[in-house]
């Protein structure tokens, strides 16, 4: 069984969902558009031969109510109001964050659970082969600290309609270490940086602690040179250091001090293995995530970034939102979420 799937918001990266998923032949034999920008829409449904496209939200769901998806790759302040609206006919993936805020995020997971449908979130790090062979590499592991860099330029100093750095970059990273973790936070403190013409933070330095004296030390930041990009995940077990460069998708194993016997007697040496992911040979992490929530909508399984991670990666950010703004460590109770494991 193929199945039919709309697309709403087709910008930067709402265009590479449609990229993608005409190339799904296998899951997909129905591909609508939808984008306020009539122009935009178009040429979008015409380079990769969509069926139809539509400039309205309200004419999409009345005349394609019966689709089995749709992706929402709408700008972070819409996903709410534009998810919400969709999940009562349709199964979702919304990209990241879930919402912009929390209550918004609880009511979509409600909302979800209500109608019956698939709720997904798009977080694509989960997907990255790199993040699958570090994971692999330290799979039962204790895992005692994670630290994460993600820096880049940032949007232009007059778009606001995705918020901070924290709901852009960082939720990235926080939803990383979890996954690494496999348990949540239990509190955070963080510090942010402001500049005078942009509302929101542009830099976030959060440290999170977990059970057990884990911890999590993550950057997330807007304040480099247009040209400059850096993505970055270090992390410690008690018999290793793996740290891993996203951009260049290098794995760099730190194992410390070995004895090597020669001639009777043991050398000491400093013990290092280099992995670098190929990446003409993975999928693409979009497509992977793209056929893993369309696979869950055929088969009615759950996806595997589903709307509850992304409701923790959301509040995690908010969380450090406010612990920044009080100036001091802010716990994290899971309570809320409780119904819903």
């Amino acid at each position: 069984m193929s199945l039919s799937v709309g697309v709403i918001g087709v910008g930067r990266w709402g265009r590479n969902h449609v990229r993608v998923l005409s190339s799904l032949k296998d899951l997909v034999d129905r591909l609508v558009i939808v984008d306020a920008d009539a122009e935009r829409a178009k040429n979008t449904a015409n380079m990769f031969k969509a069926d139809t496209y539509y400039v309205s939200l309200e004419d999409f769901l009345k005349n394609e109510k019966e689709l089995d998806a749709a992706v929402v790759a709408v700008p972070t302040v819409y996903h709410f109001k534009v998810a919400s609206r969709i999940l009562e006919y349709m199964n979702v993936m919304v990209e990241k964050p879930l919402a912009a805020t929390l209550e918004e995020g609880y009511s979509l997971l409600e909302k979800a659970e209500k109608q019956g449908r698939k709720l997904a979130v798009g977080h694509i790090e989960r997907f990255n082969p790199i993040v699958e062979a570090t994971y692999s590499l330290v799979k039962g592991k204790d895992i005692l600290s994670i630290d994460a860099k993600r820096l880049g330029p940032g949007p232009a100093t007059n778009y606001t309609l995705n918020l901070g750095v924290a709901h852009d970059l960082l939720v990235h990273d926080i939803d990383v270490s979890n996954m690494f973790m496999e348990n949540l936070p239990t509190g955070v403190f963080s510090y942010k940086f402001h500049k005078e013409d942009f509302p929101y933070e542009v830099e976030i330095a959060a440290f999170y602690s977990y059970p057990g004296g884990k911890f999590a030390s993550l950057i997330a930041s807007w304040r480099t040179a247009p040209s400059y990009k850096h993505r970055s995940l270090t992390i410690r077990t008690e018999d290793k250091v793996l740290r891993v460069d996203y951009i260049l998708r290098r794995i760099i194993v730190d194992k410390g001090v070995e004895q090597i016997p020669r001639d009777g007697l043991e050398t000491s040496v400093f013990s290092e293995n280099s992995y670098i992911e190929i990446s003409y040979l993975q999928e693409e992490p979009l497509k992977a995530e793209l056929r893993n929530f369309l696979e869950a909508v055929k088969n009615d399984k759950k996806p595997k970034v589903d709307g509850l991670i992304g409701y923790v990666a959301l509040k995690c950010i908010v969380k450090a939102l406010e612990a920044s703004e009080k100036g001091q460590i802010v716990k994290i109770d899971w309570n809320d979420v409780q119904r819903f494991l």
